[in-house]
């Protein structure tokens, strides 16, 4: 999600996009081309002030709260996307409110729904269509997708991402 979105912003001019990541993915990030800029979590504090919006793919309580203290009320938008930290996800709170924005939670379907409404169906397909096989093209290059099936597979699968043994280049795919 989160490099899908960055990849569709990178398109547009008016726009600079910092990835925010972990140290530990920090350098396949960075050469993925589409970030402006590459941080790390511990360096959140060296990001240039003024205007921003966080896109919240983590859910991890402690970098959302570091992401708006270091902006404050130049922070414009907080949208939670995702919550894989959803364990964390109160985590870093407990310092009163967040300084700037509220984060708003991103719903995919209520968002769907909506853009249906305004293009219509055939709208709504072929912008997704248009945006989608360029993306596909791109991570081409460079995805990585791993094949298993059964149950077996998935449970294989979930552990290896669970215990951190899948790198950020790879995805399983599991046919049941």
């Amino acid at each position: 999600t989160a490099i899908g979105t960055a990849f569709m912003l990178s398109k547009r001019e008016d726009v600079s996009v910092v990835g925010l990541t972990s140290p530990r993915n920090a350098e396949f990030v960075e050469g993925l081309g589409i970030y402006d800029e590459t941080v790390t979590y511990d360096e959140i504090a060296s990001l240039e002030p003024g205007p921003a919006s966080f896109v919240d793919i983590a859910g991890d309580g402690a970098v959302r709260h570091a992401v708006h203290s270091h902006y404050g009320d130049q922070l414009t938008h907080s949208m939670t996307v995702g919550v894989t930290h959803w364990e964390g996800l109160g985590a870093g709170e407990g310092h009163g409110d967040l300084p700037g924005p509220a984060p708003a939670f991103f719903f995919a379907p209520d968002r769907v729904s909506r853009r249906a409404g305004d293009w219509g169906a055939a709208g709504l397909e072929a912008r997704a269509a248009d945006a989608w096989h360029p993306f596909c093209e791109w991570a081409g290059g460079w995805l990585e997708v791993i094949r298993d099936q059964g149950l077996e597979g998935a449970e294989s699968a979930y552990l290896d991402v669970l215990e951190g043994r899948v790198g950020p280049q790879a995805a399983h795919v599991i046919s049941l």
